[in-house]
């Protein structure tokens, strides 16, 4: 999955700071989690995307609906400049 996230203007640091939080609580308490990841855009401003990884649909649906997540969806919430956009992928199949 890979999420687009833009921050309003001037919370970039308090974003970063409470999205730290959520972060670690995923890695800590997720074992399907494979990789839950905030890159900061270079180009445009107060851009993020956060990619994440789940082993499978349940381990999905166990981190959207886990307790640290309802938890901290609110500290980070008040930052955004508007609604997450996501994106879902699946895994292309090899060619040969």
């Amino acid at each position: 999955m890979m999420v687009e996230l833009s921050v309003a203007p001037g919370n970039t640091d308090a974003f970063e700071r409470a999205f730290a939080v959520q972060a670690a609580a995923v890695r800590a308490k997720e074992p399907g989690n494979r990789l839950y990841e905030l890159f900061k855009s270079r180009t445009l401003a107060d851009s993020y995307t956060l990619i994440e990884i789940y082993e499978d649909e349940a381990a999905l649906a166990a981190h959207r609906t886990s307790s640290h997540m309802a938890a901290n969806r609110p500290l980070t919430a008040p930052f955004l400049a508007t609604p997450p956009v996501m994106h879902m992928f699946t895994v292309a199949p090899h060619s040969l």
